[in-house]
């Protein structure tokens, strides 16, 4: 379906993590673009505002538990708004491809390969998604970093504020995203699609740079030392700190081919990050 010249495609949003609602609001806004957030029972209630509009549900962030409740919700979204629909975007996650080979980034294309029960159902969300009658789009990302809520980032330089000692796993290797680079990504997509875009199946996006929990917490502490009366006390511990379970390094070539969008570097998105965490946390005191 093609927009018509002067036509607003609507953006509805299902989200419940306020961090990335906030930045792919934000990333909106600066495009002149209004998204609207609704809770699953309020758009079902209102299925009028489902009529060509771009729907992004980012209900299942990365590490989410995976419930019936989640997976019952998708699928009355499909039923009931499916056919109104310009086109579903859903987020997804490694998760479904956690037990391939992990000596090497994972593909687009890539057989899906889960583990666990979350896992499992999270990769029939997918193929449920993806054989609908309607054009749909799945988006792997994560683990996401932000400067609220439950993330590696916030918890590490709270940790470190507080002088408390940490063991961190230096096995696992993933790709940090801050939820701004997501959003953007996310806000770009939007924009192709509203104007006609025909784009459908699964895509991957993370920050560049593959990095383990451990490594990350060093370059994070090089930023935030400034801000720090005292050095950290960390550590390599395989049973500490580390990313969310099953986290993998994806590959993002399709994302590149078909949008034309390019990944970032997390560490370019860490300064003005920790910053925020560090002097927010000072204003507190004053």
């Amino acid at each position: 379906m093609k927009a018509a010249v002067g036509e607003t495609v609507s953006v509805l949003l299902l989200c419940e993590d306020s961090a990335l609602a906030a930045a792919l609001q934000a990333q909106l806004n600066s495009r002149g673009r209004e998204l609207l957030q609704l809770k699953p029972s309020e758009l079902l209630a209102q299925p009028h505002l489902a009529d060509g509009a771009i729907l992004v549900n980012a209900l299942l962030t990365p590490g989410e538990p995976v419930t019936d409740a989640v997976v019952d919700i998708q699928a009355e979204l499909i039923s009931a708004l499916g056919p109104k629909l310009r086109c579903y975007l859903g987020l997804s996650d490694a998760r479904v491809v956690a037990a391939l080979d992990r000596e090497e980034p994972v593909a687009e294309n890539a057989t899906p390969a889960p583990q666990g029960q979350d896992a499992v159902r999270l990769a029939a969300m997918e193929e449920q998604l993806l054989s609908a009658p309607l054009q749909a789009l799945i988006l792997r990302t994560g683990p996401l970093i932000a400067t609220d809520g439950d993330n590696l980032l916030s918890a590490f330089i709270k940790a470190l504020k507080a002088g408390q000692a940490l063991g961190l796993d230096d096995s696992q290797q993933s790709a940090p995203t801050p939820v701004g680079d997501l959003a953007r990504v996310l806000s770009a997509m939007i924009d192709q699609l509203s104007c006609g875009a025909l784009c459908r199946g699964i895509y991957h996006y993370q920050s560049s740079g593959a990095t383990s929990a451990y490594a990350f917490a060093e370059v994070a502490y090089a930023h935030a030392g400034q801000y720090l009366a005292t050095p950290p006390d960390i550590s390599i511990d395989g049973d500490g700190w580390g990313w969310v379970t099953d986290s993998r390094v994806l590959r993002c070539e399709r994302l590149l081919r078909n949008f034309g969008i390019k990944q970032l570097a997390w560490r370019s998105w860490l300064p003005k990050m920790i910053k925020t965490l560090c002097e927010d946390d000072c204003d507190e005191r004053l």
